[in-house]
């Protein structure tokens, strides 16, 4: 989340996505930073287990959500 918002300040535009479990985190995290209302994508949990073709179903899951968000240029 950190990265992702640093970045957008510098005009590079990001796509930050987390995880499920991870939502009141990252939620906290981008409030603290000044931007509670800041657009992340979110991946259902976990991922560190995936098989190479379950990881590829999850990111094409995530494709419509990262293209929203690096289309809509929030922050």
């Amino acid at each position: 989340m950190h990265d992702g918002i640093e970045m957008e300040r510098l005009g590079v535009p990001t796509a930050t996505i987390t995880t499920d479990v991870f939502d009141r985190t990252a939620r906290a995290m981008a409030k603290m930073m000044g931007v509670p209302d800041y657009v992340y994508g979110m991946a259902r949990h976990p991922l560190v287990t995936l098989t190479p073709g379950e990881l590829q179903e999850r990111a094409r899951e995530l494709v419509e959500q990262v293209k929203g968000i690096l289309l809509e240029g929030k922050l």
